[in-house]
């Protein structure tokens, strides 16, 4: 792949990284709106662990021919690490991980974009 050449895996690493917070959001937000439903557990999603099996690619599933379709490594981390504590949810808890989360994900989101401008940079600038 070409990212790979350019970033490293950058890019890659980075897009995961968005759909886990993405997710993430999504369950927070679904903690935050089941709060006064009776007998709801609080639900997490945890990021590090999440991103840790996406890096080391624990739990795929062996392609062994260039036509196998890999499964997303999100897809199975999350099924991995998705847990449900037995507790209701607590809705300043809730709020500070709602916000966490969305600062890191906006964060991921510049360092992105700021890897895209020194690449626009060097096409640029390269020729003078």
């Amino acid at each position: 792949m070409m990212d790979k050449k350019l970033f490293g895996g950058f890019v890659d690493i980075s897009a995961r990284a968005l759909d886990t917070r993405y997710a993430r959001q999504g369950l927070i937000q679904t903690n935050i709106a089941n709060m006064e439903t009776p007998g709801y557990k609080v639900q997490e999603l945890p990021f590090r662990k999440v991103m840790e099996s996406v890096m080391t690619q624990k739990g795929e599933l062996a392609t062994t021919n260039a036509r196998h379709i890999s499964p997303d490594p999100v897809e199975t981390g999350r099924s991995l690490e998705f847990k449900q504590e037995d507790r209701p949810p607590d809705l300043d808890e809730e709020m500070v991980k709602l916000s966490e989360n969305q600062l890191m994900y906006e964060l991921s989101t510049r360092l992105v974009g700021k890897k895209f401008e020194g690449l626009k940079y060097a096409i640029d600038e390269g020729g003078r």
